[in-house]
């Protein structure tokens, strides 16, 4: 994509070219299997989860790499205000590249949420969400940091997440987590992830 081209204006617009922008990237962002299925299940995936987010306004999305969901977020709820946060600087670079392209305003943080959680980002997220990142019982650790007081976690899992929320009973207890939303609990739309959603309501505990 040639950076003189004009900026897409609609969400259609947008995603497609969000599409081309990953297939030409030359750093592996999806598998191939994952670029096959962009935009069958990525996208849709994506644009429902999205969707369901609630008013933020400030959101981080943690583990970003190619930029599902948290690029689609932007593109899709321009009423919040998107920070990426990327640990490798291939993807981080990828991720301000392809965000100036698409013509949306987003902040990328490049570094590990375990060294980025203190201030000035600690505290200060209303939404934090995660996709492929890590099992609860360390994706809670590092997401409880940047979450403000009633803040929320909305982590898309797998089909073991209910294992994973039991081994994260202790990281819960300690980050001050507590369980809002359970996939079993929900009938989300077609095509909606599966999500787990816990808020902050307690300080953590040192």
């Amino acid at each position: 994509m040639g950076i003189l081209e004009p900026l897409p204006n609609s969400l259609e617009e947008r995603l497609q070219r969000f599409a081309e922008l990953l297939r030409a990237s030359p750093h592996n962002l999806l598998s191939p299997r994952g670029l096959a299925e962009l935009e069958e299940r990525h996208l849709p995936e994506s644009l429902a989860f999205a969707a369901r987010l609630p008013a933020g306004p400030r959101l981080l999305d943690l583990g970003s790499g190619g930029g599902l969901p948290g690029l689609v977020i932007a593109a899709a709820r321009p009423d919040l205000e998107v920070h990426l946060l990327e640990a490798t600087g291939k993807k981080a670079t990828f991720l301000t590249d392809a965000s100036a392209q698409l013509g949306l305003s987003v902040t990328v943080h490049h570094g590990r949420a375990e060294d980025l959680g203190t201030a000035p980002l600690a505290g200060t997220f209303e939404i934090v969400t995660a996709r492929a990142v890590a099992p609860l019982e360390r994706l809670v650790p590092w997401a409880a940091p940047f979450l403000k007081r009633g803040g929320q976690l909305h982590a898309i899992k797998g089909d073991r997440w209910q294992e994973e929320l039991a081994a994260a009973a202790g990281a819960l207890r300690t980050t001050g987590m507590e369980v809002l939303a359970r996939p079993d609990a929900e009938s989300g739309p077609a095509g909606a992830p599966t999500v787990v959603v816990l808020e902050r309501r307690r300080k953590i505990l040192e």
